[in-house]
């Protein structure tokens, strides 16, 4: 299998994105960034930036994030992270990163 069909999984409070109420947007972008920016390394700049962000309130359920490199490429490198508690989806990004 290539490196494509790897995600990398971390987990967070609830708190580290504004809980227990609703998700807090300039929390989960500093997130969303510094996950896409790890998982598509050091070698590479983020030129793009997609993020989503749910509105209903955050539980005491830690949150999963999920990274998956989607693409790579010797210059560019896509990547997209998910944030979920429980089964409710927190946040959704996509990053476009180039080499620096």
């Amino acid at each position: 299998m290539t490196e494509l069909a790897h995600a990398r999984v971390r987990q967070l409070a609830p708190a580290d994105l504004g809980g227990p109420g609703a998700p807090v947007a300039e929390l989960c972008s500093a997130v969303a960034i510094a996950v896409l920016a790890e998982a598509a390394g050091p070698d590479f700049r983020m030129t793009s930036l997609a993020l989503d962000v749910a509105s209903h309130p955050l539980t005491d359920a830690p949150v999963d994030l999920i990274a998956r490199v989607d693409k790579r490429a010797r210059s560019i490198v896509f990547v997209s992270v998910e944030a979920r508690s429980g089964e409710r989806l927190v946040f959704s990004a996509q990053g476009l990163f180039s080499a620096r």
